[in-house]
């Protein structure tokens, strides 16, 4: 069984199952693109501009890394917002999942999930919070991706067909991701592997 990454800034990564976070688009690698909310520039419209001309590129796999952060974007929320709902319309327009960074703005978020009604996946990475914000996002149809710095309470309430599982920034085996999130919810990693390939399936992602 393979184990997905759904999201990595490590280059080391197993390229052939992992979604490697990136700027700009890299041939021969599986990718996500987007804007960062820690990286809004004034020519942010430029920046997005070649994120669209390069998402029709096989191996982009998802939109993203965007989202909204309340503690570290040099942007206002409202731009914020702006920005992500257009790459949420690029993810719907691309027919590809959405990456999402989301800090301190979940009621932003789920607020633009209503609004945007997307068919593609919104994907929550690196998600740290209580096992009662999880079960709020699961809820409003989102998958949530846990990292090594996981909250265990919260791993056992997230439900198998909303969770994946990623490296992020960490050069830990992603194997040994998968273990400590299995053993949190009292499941095998094999079995954690078969939810996570089926959700990858559900999310449209082809790695």
């Amino acid at each position: 069984m393979h184990l997905i990454d759904i999201h990595t800034h490590y280059i080391g990564a197993d390229s052939r199952h992992a979604i490697l976070n990136c700027t700009c688009h890299i041939p021969g690698r599986n990718i996500s693109l987007g804007t960062h909310p820690w990286n809004i520039t004034n020519n942010w419209q430029q920046q997005f501009a070649a994120i669209e001309k390069a998402v029709t590129e096989l191996n982009v796999i998802a939109i993203g890394e965007c989202g909204l952060d309340k503690l570290k974007s040099p942007a206002d929320i409202e731009l914020q917002k702006e920005i992500f709902r257009a790459h949420a319309l690029l993810a719907e327009k691309a027919e590809k999942p959405l990456i999402i960074h989301c800090v301190k703005a979940y009621d932003e978020l789920i607020a633009i999930h209503k609004e945007v009604s997307p068919l593609q996946a919104w994907i929550i990475h690196g998600f740290r919070g209580k096992p009662e914000q999880a079960v709020q996002l699961a809820r409003a149809g989102l998958y949530i991706s846990l990292g090594e710095q996981f909250n265990p309470d919260s791993a056992k309430t997230i439900p198998a067909d909303k969770l994946f599982i990623e490296s992020d920034e960490s050069n830990t085996p992603i194997a040994d991701i998968y273990d400590a999130v299995a053993k949190a919810k009292g499941i095998t990693a094999m079995e954690l592997a078969q939810h996570t390939a089926q959700n990858a399936v559900k999310c449209n992602i082809i790695l």
